[in-house]
């Protein structure tokens, strides 16, 4: 899954391969349609510029140009309409323009891809989808793609100085020079105006969205970390949509018991695995490092089965897949002004991906024919993993992204707990309220079930932290950089700064690559409802 620094990386090398095409020979029709092709890139570019461009709702004002998108802006147009003049001295009709073509389209396409990923965090309303969203808001985040989209003029202006050479007509040399310099000072206006900029935003991927990709026994398991990182945005995804409650299908209290429990097995694999490459590691420094991360993935486990557990006599009158025999509310119900269906009996597509990275893990481990249902078995040479994950340091780094994004999962709990504690009820025999059914007793849940449950996922945040920091190290160690630490590490603040948990500082590009949100505990299970607003 590319990211956003790879897609202009794209871009640009395809611009350099035109630019390096001995264009001199080339008919003039040809040219022309070339031409057009580095016209329509140039559209793309002025697409991602602009006052709508990228900034989440809800915002006080709508954003003016920056100076670099001003400049950026303004020799864009004058390019183009040399281009377009070049174009009217050499043909009236364009022609084939053959594989110089197809590259500036690939560039142009790259380009298209930026926008796209970065629209894929925001609604149809502009309501940020994920919390990489509200990153976008910054001037150094405008800056850094200002920045590239120079990059890329500036390669277009040496595929349009190929085009001037070999012209025959006088008017369309001077018009091609004449866009040329255009981008040029494009390139040189926008790299002045951002030194500042936030390089850290490369990293940003796609969103993708809630739906599983389970595994297969005829997956490669060379694929499972590509693969598995593709389930952490997507779970990324889920939890912030459960905080904000824009979800097509909510998270109940089941959901969440089952996520922690997959959760849960899938850190105690991750650690199992890393103990395993360990073992066959001869650098002593990485050997430790492994170690030690092995051991907090553990203790990750640890927190995550004890709050699977913190549900055990716990039931979610809500949700027909806890316990079908309790009458759940009657439904169609009006909130908020809209009808609220009945709830899906279909698992969350979270707890399918939760159960799938778990599968991942242990194919990784085990062989591609593993299942959660069948013993481990013997496990797969150490080689052929550090082999199928391209090195220790990159088997640690994939193995952060779990941490990071269940961190993120956990500070979703306590909300998802809080808005389900009306339909919340247990088999406890400390109540008296009246049953439920005829075989059991239920009870409203008590007060103090409410908040042991929302503290367990303030345990799970700490043991993620832990995690994550540790991999991050084991990763440096193996000399591995982990550029998107740097991201979340903002998007973990963002999260933290909105739900009002921590006093709100003003967003700085992180000096570490951890993410170092800090919730008290207090104040996570003593929320009251709805202070998330």
């Amino acid at each position: 899954m590319a990211t956003l620094g790879e897609l202009f990386d794209v871009a640009v090398a395809r611009l350099q391969e035109v630019a390096q095409t001995p264009l001199a020979f080339v008919a003039a029709d040809e040219r022309a349609a070339l031409a057009g092709e580095v016209d329509g890139l140039l559209a793309q570019v002025q697409k991602g510029l602009g006052p709508r461009a990228y900034t989440p709702a809800p915002t006080t004002e709508e954003r003016d140009l920056t100076r670099a998108e001003q400049n950026l802006e303004d020799c864009l147009e004058q390019a183009r309409e040399s281009l377009g003049a070049a174009r009217r001295y050499l043909s009236a009709q364009e022609g084939e323009a053959g594989p110089a073509a197809e590259r500036i389209a690939a560039a142009a396409q790259a380009i298209g891809a930026v926008r796209d990923a970065i629209n894929s965090h925001l609604g149809p309303d502009r309501a940020p989808l994920t919390p990489y969203a509200y990153l976008l808001r910054h001037q150094k985040a405008f800056d850094y793609l200002a920045r590239r989209y120079s990059e890329v003029a500036w390669e277009a202006g040496h595929v349009v100085h190929r085009l001037a050479q070999g012209a025959e007509h006088p008017g369309a040399i001077d018009a091609f020079e004449q866009a040329r310099t255009s981008l040029g000072h494009a390139s040189v206006y926008a790299r002045a105006s951002t030194r500042d900029a936030d390089h850290d935003v490369a990293s940003f991927p796609a969103a993708l969205p809630v739906e599983p990709v389970q595994a297969a026994a005829s997956d490669a398991t060379s694929a499972v970390t590509a693969r598995l990182g593709e389930d952490c945005e997507r779970l990324s995804r889920a939890a912030y949509g459960a905080l904000h409650d824009r979800s097509e299908q909510r998270l109940s209290g089941s959901d969440l018991k089952q996520i922690s429990r997959w959760n849960a097995m899938g850190r105690l694999l991750a650690g199992r695995t890393l103990l395993h490459v360990a073992q066959d590691t001869a650098d002593g420094a990485v050997r430790d490092s492994l170690k030690n991360a092995a051991t907090a993935l553990r203790e990750s486990s640890k927190a995550w089965r004890a709050a699977a557990e913190a549900w055990e006599d716990v039931v979610d009158t809500g949700d027909p897949r806890e316990h079908p025999r309790l009458p759940p509310p009657d439904y169609p119900q009006v909130r908020q002004g809209r009808v609220v269906q009945m709830p899906s009996t279909d698992p969350h597509p979270a707890v399918v991906i939760s159960r799938t990275s778990a599968v991942r893990l242990g194919q990784l481990l085990f062989g591609p024919q593993w299942t959660p249902e069948q013993p481990p078995g013997a496990t797969r040479p150490a080689a052929d993993i550090v082999a199928d994950t391209g090195g220790a340091g990159d088997l640690a780094a994939s193995a952060y992204r779990l941490s990071a994004t269940g961190w993120q999962m956990a500070a979703a709990a306590p909300w998802v707990v809080r808005r389900a504690e009306a339909g919340l009820v247990t088999n406890s025999a400390d109540h008296r309220p009246p049953t439920l059914d005829k075989d059991r007793r239920f009870y409203p849940v008590h007060p103090r079930q409410v908040e042991s449950l929302a503290g367990a996922y303030s345990g799970v945040m700490g043991a993620e932290q832990k995690g994550a920091a540790a991999l991050l190290a084991t990763a440096q160690s193996a000399g591995t950089p982990v550029p998107r630490a740097m991201l979340d590490a903002a998007a973990h603040r963002s999260i933290a700064q909105e739900q009002k948990w921590v006093t709100a500082t003003p967003v700085q590009t992180p000096q570490r690559a951890l993410p170092r949100a800090h919730v008290p505990t207090d104040l996570v299970i003593g929320r009251r409802p709805g202070m998330r607003r």
